[in-house]
């Protein structure tokens, strides 16, 4: 499967726990799976109000780190998150204001990647934190088939 691209179907479950509150996204989108030498990445968009859209960017490196990049041009935000199992990684979110650092910490992530047919699953459970606070618990509950 090197340097090939596939269209496929893409859900995006993510529960999130802020200040006691759980708020639940479904996302369904068709997107494009492409794998160069040993990286994977599966893209795809997410819907928002008013008929925009976030590109969002997952890209499995060889070594099993999962980077998640996610840019709306309407909201004017980009963020770009980094998971590796159990450990913490430093990230950022940009807004027009400048760039704020956001750290995770990788409770648990699990990546299952069939070829025949294409299908897998990627779970990252993490802690989003904010100048050594965290600020959210979160779920990230990816499924893609072509």
């Amino acid at each position: 499967m090197e340097n090939n691209s596939f269209d496929v179907n893409v859900e995006l479950n993510i529960e999130t726990l802020q200040s006691g509150q759980l708020t639940k996204t479904k996302i369904s989108e068709p997107g494009k799976f492409t794998q160069i030498g040993k990286s994977i990445y599966l893209k795809f968009n997410e819907s928002l109000e008013n008929n925009d859209t976030a590109s969002i960017l997952v890209k499995i490196t060889e070594t099993g780190e999962i980077h998640v990049k996610r840019v709306s041009e309407s909201t004017k935000l980009a963020s770009l998150l980094y998971f590796t199992h159990q450990e913490h990684n430093n990230g950022h979110l940009e807004t027009e204001f400048g760039v704020l650092p956001l750290d995770t910490f990788t409770k648990d992530s699990k990546v299952e990647i069939v070829s025949k047919p294409l299908s897998g699953k990627i779970n990252i459970d993490y802690d989003l934190i904010y100048d050594n606070n965290v600020i959210g618990n979160y779920k990230f509950r990816l499924i893609f088939g072509a």
